[in-house]
């Protein structure tokens, strides 16, 4: 199973960038492997005008024929477990899964329209950077759920 972390974003904190490093580590081997792309942020048009240009960015950056995961707070909501048995029902038709997480105005309507699922993280607001670090561990935590690892504890 590969995976893709689009972010749009600007500089990350030192503490993103250790954190992220770490994570994808872990990931990265094996039948799994994890790619962050960042996509910058431009601050200087009006919120719609921003979404637009950064969904035309994202789309680009898609890997052709991956299943698509818009990261966003009307999506619906996974426990660790049920995440983990949702990314294995994916793999079964699709061996690469991309995750996109919006900008600072959030995701395009029409990044939202043409992803295959739609996922929040939680009720609450995260900030990109935070978001960037909490879906890798998600995303390593599956990974430990469908091998039987114990870093996962009920």
């Amino acid at each position: 199973m590969k995976f893709t972390i689009i972010n749009v974003a600007n500089k990350m904190p030192q503490w993103v960038d250790t954190a992220c490093s770490e994570y994808l580590k872990r990931i990265n081997h094996g039948k799994y492997g994890c790619k962050i792309i960042e996509i910058k942020a431009d601050k200087n048009l009006s919120a719609i005008d921003n979404m637009a240009l950064e969904a035309k960015k994202i789309k680009t950056q898609i890997p052709s024929g991956s299943f698509v995961v818009a990261l966003d707070e009307k999506g619906s909501e996974y426990t660790s477990i049920s995440f983990a048995k949702k990314l294995e029902q994916i793999s079964l038709h699709n061996n690469h899964i991309t995750f996109i997480i919006g900008g600072a105005d959030g995701l395009h309507p029409e990044i939202k329209q043409s992803a295959n699922l739609m996922v929040q993280l939680s009720s609450l607001t995260y900030p990109h950077a935070l978001v960037r670090v909490i879906i890798l561990e998600q995303i390593y935590r599956a990974i430990t759920i469908l091998e039987n690892h114990p870093y996962h504890r009920e």
